[in-house]
């Protein structure tokens, strides 16, 4: 893996591509903060990167971050991502350990993992999602550290916003082999979760879904809540990605009960709902 602004600047183009909802709420935070904001989110793209690899190339490439990481504790960073995320590995080194947790998700999405029920489901969007918005909050309130609500906010952030890129990938996802559902959640729902595959328009599986999405936009509706005004002016970045996501869920129901098909906002979209939310973020 080769140095460079270049490969930083790649980096920084898969993690947040110019018009993407991570983009835009980049856009909208502080601007001091906003390249270790593009420097988190290429990170994690690295690591999406990686599952996409042949298996055994991606366990060393998984190894090789994770001994990355090792050398960017020790203030001897490689790779140009690592050496954008130094300057927060020394003042917060407890973001080192979030960034290993983004590692066992990604190891845990290459293992092809499934999971018993919601709890475990949350538990990994915690450890990977959760962990990388959790540093970012901690990153907008830098020197000082981020209120216990802020970091409640992050993580619950973090997670509704993995589960709605479930939500909108879903049949991408079935295709590379990762199923999302919990298992309980299909048996439930009678459905055979080795048959979802083979019948992704089950009418059961898509009211599953439905209940899964409208389940979903009501936890994302109630993040700003648990922040007062100060709050959301700091964590302007946040409250911008919580209503671009739950924006993206009405798009989901609104597109039809077929999993398969990819929902998305159309650009525009996502420029005005991006600057009505970092508008009302920052209103007492």
């Amino acid at each position: 893996m080769n140095d460079g602004p270049q490969e930083l600047a790649a980096s920084h183009r898969r993690g947040t591509p110019p018009g993407s909802m991570r983009y835009f709420a980049v856009l909208f935070a502080e601007t001091p903060v906003r390249p270790l904001l593009h420097a988190f989110y290429a990170f994690e793209a690295e690591l999406r990167d990686t599952i996409g690899a042949s298996h055994d190339i991606a366990h060393i490439r998984l190894q090789w971050w994770n001994d990355e990481l090792t050398l960017l504790s020790d203030g001897r960073p490689r790779h140009p991502v690592t050496m954008a995320l130094a300057p927060a590995i020394e003042q917060r080194p407890a973001d080192l350990a979030r960034l290993r947790g983004l590692i066992r998700a990604a190891a845990l999405d290459l293992a092809r993992n499934t999971y018993a029920d919601w709890a475990e489901l949350e538990a990994y969007c915690v450890q990977g999602a959760g962990a990388l918005q959790e540093a970012i909050a901690s990153a907008l309130t830098a020197p000082s550290e981020p209120d216990e609500a802020e970091r409640r906010f992050a993580q619950r952030l973090g997670t509704a916003v993995r589960q709605a890129e479930m939500l909108r990938d879903f049949g991408h996802d079935l295709r590379r082999g990762l199923l999302y559902v919990p298992m309980s959640a299909l048996t439930e729902a009678g459905l055979d979760p080795h048959s979802v595959p083979d019948h992704p328009g089950d009418p059961a599986l898509a009211s599953l879904l439905v209940g899964w999405q409208t389940r979903l936009a009501g936890e994302i509706e109630a993040l700003s809540a648990l922040l007062d005004a100060r709050q959301r002016s700091r964590q302007a970045h946040g409250i911008v990605l919580a209503a671009l996501h739950r924006r993206l869920l009405a798009r989901i129901r609104r597109d039809g009960a077929d999993p398969t098909v990819r929902a998305d906002l159309p650009p525009i979209t996502r420029l005005w709902t991006a600057w009505r939310a970092a508008v009302a973020s920052h209103r007492s």
